[in-house]
């Protein structure tokens, strides 16, 4: 026999039993609903509901479904198996009974642990083992509870952003500002680290991320920087540089591969050199063309090309 079934089985009314905010059940499609329906109407409840007592109050723990359907076959009690808590144990014995089915709610845990640290007097690492989970989840979970706004954390509940992207909104205070990177962080789906580097470039906008936040809010890789004679030229303008047009194809391929589709170019081939002169003209200047005949073979093939890196 199990110790539930050694325990003594309660019936309580169905109005006396609360049903918490954050109560996560696992979905049954209609089919078995109907099929658990019936079972009840026929035989009744087999298992006890789990409920908590605190404070004289009743607080469901396990069984919405059977809640539900005893309170929709007009059932006045049901059977109940009932464990005597505080308010701390019920809050810790809620969350783990969600994240066992599965349907864990990050916003929600970490109002969890800012309740256990700011009202109940625990300290991070015992509320963390209680938790289950490390102290440095712990932190950040607490970090999100207390600095990110109300629209982060419902965003957050919803798994329209990640931990570590409500992480690093945490670390801006102004919550309006939050909110206006938020809709960026929906509508691009942006990665932690694309959240990282647009938190930063707004507290420290003098040092460089990996990713540079365009005005529209998209993310974008940052460019390599460009070092002609030695100074850095800035990425956001337009670089003239003078290649070979032997050299180009390389110089071509290596910025595709390093930039991808982030840089075109604009290419404007400059005249040939005129065609060659008579025979008698060239014995005459033969000796002249030989000194500068190299030269001017480049200049014949030197082309112009306009990089926007």
């Amino acid at each position: 026999m199990s110790d539930e079934q050694r325990q003594a089985v309660l019936q309580i009314e169905i109005d006396r039993i609360a049903i918490p905010e954050e109560r996560v059940t696992s979905v049954l499609d209609d089919e078995i609903l109907a099929e658990l329906e019936e079972s009840i109407k026929q035989h009744g409840i087999l298992q006890p509901l789990q409920v908590a007592e605190v404070d004289g109050k009743y607080v469901l723990i396990d069984g919405l479904h059977r809640l539900q359907i005893a309170r929709k076959l007009g059932m006045r009690t049901v059977p109940c198996i009932v464990k005597k808590m505080t308010e701390d144990q019920l809050l810790i014995t809620n969350l783990i009974v969600n994240r066992q089915r599965g349907r864990s709610n990050p916003a929600h845990e970490a109002l969890v642990l800012r309740k256990l640290l700011d009202e109940y007097g625990y300290d991070i690492s015992k509320a963390a083992e209680l938790l289950g989970m490390s102290v440095s989840t712990a932190d950040k979970y607490y970090r999100i509870a207390v600095n990110c706004s109300e629209q982060v954390l419902d965003a957050l509940g919803d798994g329209e952003v990640s931990v570590g992207c409500a992480y690093w909104l945490s670390f801006i205070e102004d919550k309006n500002k939050q909110n206006e990177l938020l809709q960026y962080i929906r509508f691009y789906k942006y990665t932690v680290e694309q959240c990282k580097s647009a938190v930063l470039s707004l507290l420290r906008p003098e040092e460089p991320t990996p990713y540079i936040i365009t005005p529209t809010g998209e993310p974008r890789p940052r460019p390599i920087p460009v070092y002609p004679c030695g100074r850095e030229v800035d990425p956001q303008k337009v670089v003239m540089i003078q290649f070979d047009a032997d050299v180009w194809p390389t110089v071509q391929e290596a910025l595709q591969q390093l930039c991808g589709e982030g840089f075109f170019y604009e290419h404007e081939e400059q005249p040939p050199a005129a065609g060659p002169a008579p025979q008698a003209q060239l014995n005459n200047q033969q000796q002249q063309q030989q000194q500068q005949g190299q030269l001017k073979e480049l200049e014949r093939k030197r082309d112009w090309f306009t990089l926007e890196l």
